[in-house]
């Protein structure tokens, strides 16, 4: 029996709002690293601006769930996406007045995004009904996939080539994160029952053992290597010489987070006992490539590097999510899936990380990108041994 409460136009919209928040989220990303260059910032600052967006997201998914319970789908995603609207705005106004406004517009984003992406996946699966809620969530997560590699990719295009970088940019994913909120307001809430549970944070019971072999080594790797994308690979490129840093950095995104969406799909094939492992070798590959890449004249290197590290990311996430699902009690998933993503994005804040333990320059050495492989390999052997062990004791439930 189908019970959507939600034409496939309604639907068809909603999809397309996830991907206008998800273009917005990532088409920023050149941007940042043209301020970095252009006004000559520390490579920590830059490093700033991508942890700013992670705290954000992370303090959203930890509060987002109960909230959307209790208060409705429409209630919470619509305000959220007019917050989004003014995080753009914010970083439109640091052409003015400078990086203290693209923190502020970061973390913003974060804050904002997370609640989006969440609440619009459930939204989404209530609209297309229990008959068609998984095949809705798929949708949910392609859209705001294909927003997350398009965007930077036609950020890269437009800061690379075309005049006003500060702006031009900016102005087209204010555009999206409008249409985001237009479409928003026009859709009608999906929850009928509201919730009445409180925030729940920290390892449910029992699952702390999983937690520190697979779920937190996992996490670790789902985008720790993606961010020698977003940030060490231009740098050291720009550092080395070559002139396309922008338009490189847009492809590298654009292949790592393409890869990352086919690789959730071979995830499910392989199972977690493989994935985990498999993730990292990935891993450890894009790093050993992306080292020939910031070498002289190894730029090429960056399209296999890249292919690398959004496979092991998709298996990476895809592998966690399932293992959570398995080790929890029904009552603990969401509190468990909250601090596996709250792990990931402690990865997202690596280089801030890095910077802050070992020098401002951290990022613009070839040598991190190779310990960093070298971490890959430990957690690949982490997730190898006692890992595979655990996965093993929790099989699927049988159907």
């Amino acid at each position: 029996m189908n019970d959507a409460r939600g034409t496939p136009g309604q639907q068809g919209a909603l999809c397309l709002a996830l991907f206008g928040a998800g273009y917005a989220a990532n088409t920023v990303s050149p941007v940042l690293v043209y301020y970095a260059v252009a006004d000559h910032l520390s490579t920590t600052i830059l490093t700033l601006f991508f942890t700013a967006y992670a705290v954000g997201l992370a303090i959203a998914l930890v509060f987002v769930g109960t909230l959307s319970d209790r208060f409705g789908r429409k209630r919470l995603f619509a305000p959220s996406a007019a917050v989004l609207v003014v995080a753009v705005i914010a970083l439109l106004a640091a052409s003015r007045w400078g990086p203290p406004l693209i923190l502020l517009g970061r973390l913003l984003q974060g804050l904002a995004g997370g609640a989006v992406y969440a609440v619009g996946t459930v939204w989404l699966r209530e609209l297309a009904g229990t008959a068609h809620a998984g095949e809705a969530a798929m949708r949910a997560t392609a859209s705001m996939a294909f927003g997350f590699g398009v965007g930077p990719f036609v950020g890269g295009v437009l800061v690379q080539w075309l005049p006003a970088v500060r702006v031009l940019t900016l102005l087209v994913a204010l555009a999206m994160v409008l249409g985001t909120t237009f479409i928003s307001l026009r859709l009608p809430e999906s929850l009928t029952a509201r919730g009445r549970g409180g925030v729940r944070i920290g390892l449910p019971h029992g699952t702390g053992w999983g937690f520190l072999v697979y779920l937190a080594p996992c996490a670790l790797l789902v985008y720790t290597f993606v961010m020698l994308a977003m940030i060490a690979f231009p740098i050291q490129l720009d550092h080395a010489g070559f002139r396309q840093v922008y338009f490189i950095q847009g492809v590298s995104l654009l292949l790592v987070l393409g890869m990352a969406t086919v690789a959730t799909r071979w995830a499910r094939l392989l199972g977690p006992a493989t994935s985990g492992w498999l993730a990292g070798l990935c891993g450890a590959l894009g790093c050993g490539l992306g080292w020939l890449v910031v070498q002289p004249g190894g730029w090429p290197w960056i399209l296999p590097a890249s292919v690398a590290i959004g496979i092991g990311s998709g298996l990476a996430i895809t592998a966690g999510v399932i293992v959570s699902d398995r080790l929890a009690p029904v009552d603990g998933r969401g509190a468990l899936l909250s601090m596996f993503y709250i792990v990931a994005y402690v990865g997202f804040s690596s280089p801030t990380i890095l910077s802050l333990m070992f020098g401002a320059n951290t990022m613009e050495r070839g040598g991190t990108i190779l310990a960093l492989g070298g971490a890959a390999l430990v957690l690949a052997v982490v997730l190898a041994l006692p890992g595979r062990m655990l996965v093993r004791r929790h099989p699927a439930a049988a159907p």
